[in-house]
């Protein structure tokens, strides 16, 4: 099982994750609204599209109001989910 630290930037124009070496994790904005669970239910949706792996593969360990996040992805290495996340983040750049 992955476990990824996230820094989720809810609200944002445009769904994107980028590597934030201060934080040592990963920063994810997403369109979603801070609201609701909505921005939560963004980050698992967005990481197993990033992934490519099923929704339910995918779930938060940590979550609740913060803004910083655990996902634990299922079937999958960290050094994998790492690499997988680099390549989106170049494509996406």
């Amino acid at each position: 099982m992955a476990r990824i630290a996230v820094w989720v930037k809810p609200g944002a124009k445009v769904n994107h994750i980028e590597w934030d070496p201060w934080r040592r994790r990963w920063a994810l904005s997403c369109r979603a609204p801070p609201a609701g669970g909505e921005a939560n239910r963004a980050v698992i949706d967005l990481v197993a599209d990033w992934l490519g792996v099923a929704q339910g593969s995918v779930r938060l360990e940590k979550a609740g109001s913060s803004r910083a996040k655990v996902v634990n992805v299922d079937g999958m290495t960290d050094d994998e989910a790492r690499d997988r996340l680099h390549a989106v983040r170049k494509r996406t750049s």
